[in-house]
């Protein structure tokens, strides 16, 4: 394939990997911004992408957004995921037992992914998104998977985290050192917890899930209010490991 054929599908990418943060409209202007690109090679892609029904772009504001085929796209690919697709029983199973709101991560570069959610049907719910980004150093899914990363790994995400880690609450953890605490104590103990740290008010509970070469390829979280999280604490993290053990064990993991 031609060199400036690969330079184009990769521009491509980089526009469509901008919908994958928390912001899913951007103007031509935000854009070229972010990538730092020439505005006539930004608009030549958006307009393609457009034109493809990968985006779409709105009337009056004339910003841009996740168009029916990108989404059909995003859909098929959640619904033939393996690893999705493994844990739902699980995940409705513990739903059941918890009353609370369940997710499914992986981690995607230096942010969790959310690939499945079991929605409660109690009051004050978990807004998390299938398909929606957050830190990894905000939440227990995120801390719980890095726990099982090298020390190198950690290393290199500490040194990102000291020039990019931004404050959510009050209570989110931007120091490169308390994160490591936090990833040493989930290491130890087979679990990590998110306190108020990506949004006020909620608890989240996570341990990882490994496959059978012992490398973790997920998280299962349980999430809640705080008062309600707090009053149920032991309960929380011996479901939720557990529920992460059975899942592994359905993917090859062995002790």
């Amino acid at each position: 394939m031609a060199k400036e054929q690969v330079s184009s599908i990769l521009r491509a990418l980089q526009i469509l990997e901008c919908f994958m943060d928390g912001d899913t409209e951007w103007t031509l202007k935000a854009l070229v911004e972010r990538l730092g690109l020439p505005t006539t090679t930004v608009y030549r892609q958006v307009s393609t992408l457009a034109e493809r029904q990968y985006l779409e772009q709105d009337p009056v504001r004339k910003s841009y957004r996740p168009g029916p085929r990108l989404l059909m796209l995003s859909s098929a690919v959640l619904g033939r995921s393996d690893l999705r697709c493994t844990a739902r029983p699980e995940l409705e199973r513990l739903s059941e037992a918890l009353q609370e709101t369940i997710n499914l991560s992986v981690l995607l570069e230096h942010d969790i992914f959310y690939l499945d959610k079991v929605e409660t049907r109690r009051s004050i719910v978990c807004n998390t998104q299938v398909g929606s980004r957050a830190p990894a150093y905000a939440t227990s899914a995120g801390k719980a998977m890095l726990s099982c990363r090298s020390d190198a790994c950690i290393e290199e995400y500490c040194r990102w985290m000291a020039g990019a880690a931004r404050p959510l609450t009050e209570r989110t953890i931007t120091d490169p050192a308390r994160l490591r605490e936090e990833l040493a104590f989930a290491r130890l103990h087979g679990y990590a917890v998110d306190d108020g740290e990506i949004e006020e008010g909620l608890i989240c509970v996570a341990a990882p899930i490994c496959d059978m070469n012992h490398r973790a390829v997920g998280a299962v979280s349980v999430s809640g209010p705080d008062y309600r999280m707090q009053a149920d604490r032991e309960l929380m993290i011996r479901e939720v490991r557990r529920t992460a053990r059975n899942i592994s064990q359905l993917l090859g993991f062995r002790e």
